[in-house]
């Protein structure tokens, strides 16, 4: 009988140590360089529910923006969309006054719902760097 209620307790300590130790993850890191008309992220592939820390900096001479959205259409980039209604449309973003040539700045985004290639970006819509080729597709797993 004590035999049993000692292997019920070890387990039980077992389980409680193996989930005890088990906090918030610390977020992921992301560094993303911006550049005229490039961006260069250090991760391209992300997973859902994983806390990511993205550090953006400016290493171009003009400022630059960064969002996280879903790519736009043929259609969609000829009809001359308003700030507003792309960020509508972005999931996280730093605007264009937060990020002039040389800035670094930040923020925290965790993605709920995968995105298979094609489907979401890293782009700048600053008045013509998206036309100029400054997206970068990524996916989320």
């Amino acid at each position: 009988m004590y035999k049993k209620i000692f292997v019920v307790l070890v387990v039980a300590g077992l389980l409680l140590t193996a989930c005890g130790g088990q906090g918030p993850s610390a977020p992921v890191e992301v560094q993303i360089t911006l550049t005229e008309f490039g961006i260069e992220p250090s991760l391209t592939e992300f997973e859902t529910g994983v806390p990511y820390h993205f550090v953006v900096t400016n290493a171009g001479t003009v400022e630059h923006e960064i969002m996280i959205m879903p790519p736009l259409t043929e259609d969609e980039m000829g009809m001359a969309m308003d700030m507003g209604e792309l960020d509508e449309m972005a999931l996280a973003m730093i605007e264009a006054s937060e990020l002039p040539a040389g800035a670094t700045a930040s923020f925290d985004y965790t993605f709920t719902e995968a995105a298979p290639a094609g489907t979401l970006e890293f782009a700048c819509h600053t008045p013509g760097h998206y036309e100029a080729g400054m997206k970068l597709p990524i996916v989320v797993k």
